[in-house]
């Protein structure tokens, strides 16, 4: 006798048998126990889950000899006949091939009059139903709506959406899950236990994991395993035979992202490509497992929404702590980046190596929103005078040194680096500066000028400056007093937005003029009550604050002096001595001090 394959030798014969449609088992088992049939049933979902595979059942139930049962002898002519696809009064239809007007009057119009040739019932099985035309779909209306009393349409889709809605309004419609991970790993150990395959249950894991949700897509792998390593299978032959990524892989890669190690990246990489894996399924697999660790990290675990079994989801678990929801997202998109860019390149291999380096970093990112939020904590801290060394506002912990020169002698000394500007995101470990900041201020360090304040108050609250009548403020001075006054108030934000413009004093009014509208002329603007009482204070009268637009590129002393200080800064670059603490200390010059000046 010819060999039959595992997909067809063990396909569900009985309700009892299909695997992962339970609703549907339930709900057709009780409409024929209560006589309740309808003339039209609909089967949609992905292939390979029971669509025809239930219908024929049915078919089995309805025309049984034992009579009409949810549970077919299996042993009858009709049953028998059923199951091998030659019975006389169920004629499957094959969409695809059959998808003109011509052939559904041919089969089923010109036909449908005709009874039974023995059985009760004369049924249609339509498969791939969505395949017909719409002038066949016209030509079905009119008998599928209201057939003769013998006849029963079933029509199975993956295409629902194609279905006309004409039709999808005289069927009873059901709809196919994918299978559970689970549930197809234990029919898979039952097969394997009746073929008497040795496979170990790691192995049958992966075969599981290879249906996608196909019951028979993973009954025709494990076909195909056998076939490679005979009865006794390991998860290595598993891989090799069907190009699987091993979840060993999969988790191998989640770790070196997680510890940001490249090496261990590219080691993954190559063992891929050496292997022959087709490296857009490892993203599309991998894109897979960060959606499992996102819904793991919404606390959802349960097997049937994540598509995986329950000893993976503990390890899942176990991985999903070390990021957060954000890093996942995140990394979910730059993988879909980078799945278009291997199907395009012409070196695949790199484009996945840079790809995965990239995602590692990725971790060290932060949202634009998320730096501006701690600068305005960090404001409010030192309005409030609370800013301390044990202050919650995160400062870089690890960063290379920052040398500052002195010329001629080259006295230099460690500080702080300076945050850099990043228009999309911002590495976690410095504190940056908010949107709108002119790249003059990436050479200054906010927690450097905030330390050049004055002194916190020794009670943590601002101090109450002192009465009106006894500052003095001389003519032509009021914009320094102005800056000085804010800086005592604890503004340094405003102050910067300050030195950002040229600003002019009139009688009674301060004119800051910015090139275009920004981040510091909004703050400004926000502004006119505190610059009010300054002037009160300073000046005995309110101090009118106005903010003007010229579009030309406005240029400061503060700026003019950066520029020539980044000017000596090149300068000294070639000093030995400076060269040599460069390299030592990983540092760089950010600012240079002339000694004889």
């Amino acid at each position: 006798m010819s060999y039959q394959v595992i997909a067809r030798k063990y396909r569900p014969q009985t309700f009892a048998d299909l695997t992962g449609q339970e609703h549907i088992s339930r709900t057709l088992k009780n409409a024929i126990e209560h006589s309740r049939l309808h003339h039209a049933y609909l089967f949609s979902g992905v292939r390979g889950t029971g669509k025809t595979t239930t219908a024929r059942i049915l078919a089995k139930c309805l025309n049984c000899i034992t009579g009409v049962t949810s549970e077919p002898c299996l042993r009858c002519p009709s049953c028998v006949e059923v199951a091998g696809g030659n019975s006389l009064d169920v004629i499957e239809i094959d969409a695809a091939s059959n998808t003109g007007v011509d052939n559904v009057r041919e089969v089923i119009v010109n036909s449908i009059s005709i009874a039974p040739a023995r059985d009760r019932y004369k049924v249609f099985i339509i498969d791939e139903v969505h395949m017909l035309s719409n002038q066949a779909f016209n030509a079905l209306l009119k008998t599928l709506e209201e057939p003769p009393a013998h006849v029963i349409f079933m029509m199975a889709t993956t295409e629902l959406h194609k279905v006309p809605d004409t039709i999808l309004s005289r069927c009873q419609q059901f709809e196919f899950r994918q299978i559970p991970v689970d549930k197809i790993f234990k029919r898979l150990r039952e097969i394997a236990d009746a073929e008497q395959v040795n496979i170990t249950n790691e192995a049958l894991r992966e075969v599981a994991r290879a249906g996608n949700g196909s019951l028979r897509d993973a009954q025709s792998a494990l076909d195909q395993v056998i076939s490679f390593s005979g009865t006794k299978i390991t998860e290595v032959d598993v891989t090799h035979s069907l190009g699987l990524v091993s979840t060993k892989i999969l988790e191998q890669t989640i770790k070196s992202i997680a510890e940001r190690d490249t090496a261990g990246l590219l080691k993954v990489v190559e063992e891929l490509d050496s292997s022959g894996h087709d490296l857009r399924f490892f993203s599309r697999e991998l894109m897979t497992y960060f959606r499992h660790l996102l819904v793991i990290k919404t606390g959802i675990t349960s097997s049937d929404v994540l598509g995986v079994s329950e000893i993976e989801i503990a390890s899942l678990k176990q991985i999903s702590s070390k990021f957060s929801e954000e890093d996942l997202v995140r990394f979910f998109h730059l993988l879909t980046e980078i799945e278009k860019q291997i199907k395009d390149s012409l070196q695949p291999r790199f484009q996945l190596e840079i790809g995965l380096v990239k995602i590692a970093h990725a971790t060290r990112l932060r949202a634009l929103d998320e730096v501006i939020k701690r600068l305005e904590e960090l404001e409010s801290r030192l309005s409030g005078g609370n800013l301390s060394a044990n202050s919650s506002v995160s400062m870089p912990s690890k960063s290379p040194s920052v040398v500052r020169a002195d010329l001629p002698s080259a006295n230099l000394q460690r500080t702080t680096p300076p945050p850099k500007e990043n228009r999309s995101s911002v590495a976690a470990d410095s504190l940056d500066e908010p949107p709108g900041f002119s790249d003059s201020f990436a050479r200054n360090s906010f927690e450097e000028r905030a330390s050049a304040r004055a002194p916190e108050p020794t009670h943590g609250s601002i101090e109450k400056p002192v009465a009106a009548s006894s500052v003095s403020v001389a003519p032509g001075q009021e914009i320094e007093a102005i800056k000085m006054e804010l800086e005592k108030r604890r503004k340094p934000l405003i102050v910067m937005a300050l030195e950002e413009a040229r600003v002019a004093y009139e009688e009674g009014k301060l004119i800051a003029t910015f090139a275009s509208e920004n981040a510091f002329s909004k703050r400004l603007k926000d502004s006119a009550d505190l610059f009010r009482e300054v002037g009160e204070y300073l000046l005995g009268q309110p101090l009118r604050l106005e903010v003007k637009l010229n579009g030309e590129a406005v240029v400061t002393p503060l700026q003019e002096s950066r520029q020539a200080r980044e000017k000596l800064i090149e300068s000294v670059k070639d000093n030995p001595a400076v060269k040599m603490l460069l390299e030592t200390f990983r540092g760089e010059i950010v600012d240079v001090q002339d000694a004889t000046a």
